[in-house]
């Protein structure tokens, strides 16, 4: 395993430009080859074993800085509460601001990604007949979560409830070999009729909403 982490930089820097709903080990360790210019299959085991462990890092730290801008959204700050400090300023104080401000990386534009038809028992588990592929990974971790599915000797195991195996068959599977059993429950939405279904979901999400509220 000692080999393996001299790669993680590489890993994570192929993890963050993938598209987590369909990556797959083999997937992380061929892109890991080509950027090597080198064959792994000395250290196969060794090396999906490790890119496991990064990909569940990987999506923990996501999940977490998810629900951190969600609770910072949720933080209302009332009028005439505004608390205001003094900063004396010079000129290297302004140089200081001028300096942040040209390091401040360009805000990027949400992805706006498809939205599929999803079937049971998949739409059992992220609770929507309606989701992108990238929301129903975030939903299913929810689930995962909630129901406390992960084992706790070794994270990257999902014990499979009854949901679960329907859904693959399995009484376990890593967390990184999830996403395979979900695309068989997908039904692909044509181009020209996804603003009528993004907007049955918008209206979907928002009667749920108010549902809650209440």
């Amino acid at each position: 395993m000692e080999q393996c982490k001299q790669y993680k930089s590489k890993i994570e820097d192929i993890l963050k430009r993938s598209d987590l709903s369909t990556i797959t080990t083999k997937s992380v360790r061929r892109g890991l080859e080509a950027e090597l210019g080198i064959s792994l299959s000395d250290i196969k085991k060794e090396i999906n074993q490790y890119i496991e462990e990064l990909f569940l890092e990987f999506e923990e730290r996501r999940q977490a800085k998810e629900r951190l801008t969600v609770k910072q959204n949720d933080i209302k700050i009332e009028p005439g509460n505004k608390v205001t400090k003094k900063v004396k300023t010079t000129t290297t104080t302004v140089k200081k601001q001028a300096a942040s401000k040209k390091k401040e990386p360009k805000e990027r534009k949400p992805i706006d990604w498809p939205l599929l038809k999803v079937t049971p028992p998949l739409s059992d588990i992220i609770k929507t007949e309606l989701c992108s592929r990238p929301q129903t990974v975030k939903k299913m971790w929810e689930y995962i979560r909630e129901h406390k599915l992960q084992s706790e000797s070794d994270k990257r195991i999902i014990n499979c409830d009854d949901k679960f195996k329907q859904l693959s068959g399995e009484d376990t599977i890593t967390a990184f070999s999830m996403n395979k059993y979900t695309q068989k429950y997908f039904i692909p939405i044509p181009k020209e009729e996804q603003p009528k279904y993004k907007e049955i979901l918008r209206q979907q999400e928002e009667a749920s909403s108010i549902k809650t509220e209440a």
